[in-house]
């Protein structure tokens, strides 16, 4: 968590309440002007995750950003799946998507 912005901490915290959000990879928040801000996301879900899940944890992540930031008039939540590319390398079923019969 951010140990610089405690609205930036607020948000993270608030994001991994949502079933299936594993991590918050990174959280920006821009002040446009004093009653506008612009506010994005990108959480990490399960390599495994449905389509239908992943919109929902998007829906469900935008709701909680707007109940927190009432003045966060544009909201963009990005999905990803994190793996921690410090030495080791992913497998290739996390970074391609598989064709199915």
């Amino acid at each position: 968590m951010s140990e610089e912005n405690p609205l930036v901490n607020q948000i993270e915290a608030a994001l991994l309440e949502i079933d299936g959000v594993d991590r918050v990879i990174r959280v920006t928040v821009i002040d446009v002007d004093q009653e506008t801000q612009v506010v994005g996301a990108k959480i990490s879900l399960p390599a495994d995750t449905t389509m239908r899940q992943v919109s929902i944890a998007v829906a469900l992540s935008e709701r909680k950003i707007e109940r927190l930031i009432p003045a966060a008039k544009h909201i963009f939540v990005t999905p990803d799946v994190y793996f921690d590319d410090s030495g080791t390398a992913p497998s290739t079923s996390n970074i391609v998507t598989l064709s199915y019969d």
